[in-house]
């Protein structure tokens, strides 16, 4: 689904003046980023490490584990694409609505997809994967990790694949791969495009046990991951960078736009533990609002519509600022105003 994720201002020729489309905090200060990876340029006339060994040995000091135990990817897309590939002609549990790129992947692998949360479990084959998204994109829910950690342990004849792209997203606990080095099932994906709010470089890694870590390297192209990003994700891990200065306060102030767009008629907002969230609004499709939001407040959101078991009255908004998301409201409430 290449043209189904959020952040599709490059459709909108520059009318795009507040994105609440993207998860991803847009207030970052790269300034020592951008000014490490310009003395840097000279690398691009070089290839790259065919893998990244050097990042990988410092994410693994960083996390406490041996660095057999990590394989830096372009992106978490990627390492979704190669588990897909690893476990080719699997059966597939993947509990929606969430991150399309699960189902993408396993479908040009073969997989048998079962899209429910109540899977008997007596009926379907071992030889399963489960995609669990945690945080999970859309919803902005956070699974328990007391409930993750006992339902992965319990259940070592499966594999499970634990996305925590958005760990940073929330201040709910969240599994640390230095805690699950006994469990051989289980792959946690990790985005330091996220983390460190630089999805332009394409940057994420899995950890695992070895023996899986090494059957992913053996499928994977080489030279996936360039040379600047490469850069970048050392730099950042080795100064301890914090992207967002004070999640608190983003997250109060998700509770508080989350809080008032439930107040408009006709809006329904789920409960979300990130700074993103999902909502339903009645009196229009999210096409017409968000084409809307954009002629008249150049106002972009994500219409979620194309998530697995969403209609086209769901959308998913990120709180930005306090100014910022009272406009927000303004707009839908003048919008829905409109409507009757």
């Amino acid at each position: 689904m290449i043209y189904g994720h959020g952040d599709d201002a490059f459709r909108y020729d520059g009318k795009v003046k507040m994105n609440f489309s993207t998860n991803i905090y847009n207030r970052a200060d790269l300034s020592a980023l951008k000014i490490y990876l310009s003395s840097k340029l000279d690398i691009i006339s070089s290839y790259p490490q065919p893998e990244a060994a050097h990042l990988e040995k410092v994410i693994a000091d960083k996390l406490e584990v041996d660095s057999n135990r990590v394989l830096v990817t372009a992106g978490v897309t990627e390492a979704i694409y190669l588990i897909a590939q690893l476990y080719k002609n699997y059966y597939s549990i993947i509990p929606q609505p969430t991150f399309s790129e699960y189902s993408d992947a396993c479908l040009i692998y073969n997989h048998t997809i079962s899209y429910y949360n109540n899977d008997d479990m007596e009926l379907l084959p071992e030889n399963r994967v489960y995609w669990l998204c945690n945080p999970n994109n859309p919803t902005g829910n956070v699974m328990m990790k007391e409930l993750m950690n006992n339902v992965i342990r319990h259940h070592q004849e499966y594999v499970f694949v634990l996305d925590q792209s958005y760990e940073d997203y929330t201040m709910k606990q969240m599994i640390r791969p230095s805690e699950m080095t006994d469990c051989h099932n289980l792959l946690i994906l990790t985005s330091l495009s996220k983390k460190y709010c630089i999805p332009g470089l394409r940057l994420g890694y899995v950890t695992g046990s070895p023996i899986i870590i090494d059957r992913l390297r053996q499928i994977r192209q080489p030279w996936t991951v360039n040379a600047l990003a490469i850069e970048a994700g050392e730099f950042l891990i080795k100064n301890d960078f914090k992207a967002i200065p004070d999640l608190k306060s983003l997250l109060d102030e998700s509770r508080r736009l989350e809080s008032e767009l439930n107040k408009l008629d006709g809006v329904m907002m789920m409960e979300s533990q990130t700074n993103f969230m999902l909502g339903n609004i009645e009196c229009s499709t999210t096409n017409k609002l968000k084409q809307w939001l954009i002629e008249h407040y150049g106002i972009l959101i994500r219409d979620a519509s194309n998530f697995y078991g969403l209609d086209d009255h769901c959308f998913r908004v990120a709180s930005l600022t306090r100014e910022e998301n009272n406009v927000l409201i303004a707009a839908i409430k003048d919008y829905i105003s409109l409507c009757k």
